[in-house]
């Protein structure tokens, strides 16, 4: 696997991921044309793009949504919930293609197994995508573990909280691009709206940075080489303060992470990295 954080934070989420035999985004927060100077540099272009997975319908997962929905033929994937946000919502443009998309078969939605939180698998070749539950102020957010043959990715961003029956599921990875959004005493001294911080801090709003370090030291292990801080507050946060809380709950509990690389997104690409 390699992968490439495009994008993340409140202004855009867009990641690039290859795998054994295919190749992804996870959402579309940021310009079809951003995402084209990008994979220019990795001498790709989005006809080699295979797979676009939309974890939800907030503008910033779904920016550029409309325009490569019009321009390409990507099969694109989100829960019903996203699906139905989406008719529902303003942009007509989006309605309008999104409907023309999943007549034409281009879009695929994502159902819920029958008395579980989870959804059914994709099943692509040698890639299987389990789709997770997030708890997001969204329709029916979702994140997702990627694993081919040789590794495994556990995407969550945008959740209040990682439900426990995931930690088994999710454990062990190779790679976590997990959300490390806030510092919550930053964020109540912060000048944003009484509701606004009680929204992010309620259970359907983002991981704070102590929550997100102590759900890692609960599911990574001995495989696990790179974690992803992602979808940082550029108001509400600092790269300093995610270092130490992560460092202090770790030595808490006595992990050791000498073996991981930590890696910080902002709404500037990172590097590519082979996992």
């Amino acid at each position: 696997m390699q992968i490439e954080v495009l994008a993340s934070g409140s202004t855009g989420n867009c990641t690039y991921l290859e795998t054994k035999d295919h190749i992804f985004l996870i959402d579309a927060g940021i310009s079809k044309k951003s995402i084209d100077v990008e994979l220019e540099k990795l001498n790709k272009s989005f006809s080699d793009i295979e797979y676009l997975l939309i974890t939800h319908e907030h503008e910033d997962h779904i920016r550029g949504l409309c325009t490569i929905l019009k321009r390409t033929n990507v099969t694109c994937f989100m829960s019903k919930g996203t699906f139905q946000a989406i008719l529902h919502g303003k942009n007509e443009p989006l309605k309008s293609i999104i409907q023309e998309k999943s007549a034409s078969g281009y879009i695929i939605l994502l159902n819920r197994l029958e008395n579980s939180i989870l959804y059914e698998s994709i099943l692509l070749g040698e890639t299987e995508i389990c789709v997770l539950p997030t708890f997001h102020d969204a329709a029916e957010s979702i994140g997702f573990r990627i694993k081919d043959s040789e590794q495994t990715l556990v995407y969550i961003t945008d959740t209040g909280y990682v439900h426990h029956s995931l930690f088994e599921i999710i454990s062990n990875a190779d790679c976590y691009v997990l959300e490390f959004n806030h510092d919550p005493y930053i964020l109540m001294s912060s000048d944003r709206t009484y509701s606004l911080k009680m929204r992010i801090l309620s259970d359907h709003g983002h991981l704070s940075n102590e929550d997100a370090a102590i759900t890692l030291a609960h599911v990574m292990g001995t495989k696990t080489r790179f974690v992803f801080y992602a979808h940082i507050s550029q108001e509400c946060n600092l790269t300093e303060i995610i270092e130490l809380t992560r460092k202090k709950v770790m030595d808490d509990l006595g992990i050791d992470t000498s073996h991981i690389e930590f890696v910080v997104t902002s709404p500037l690409p990172t590097k590519v990295y082979k996992i």
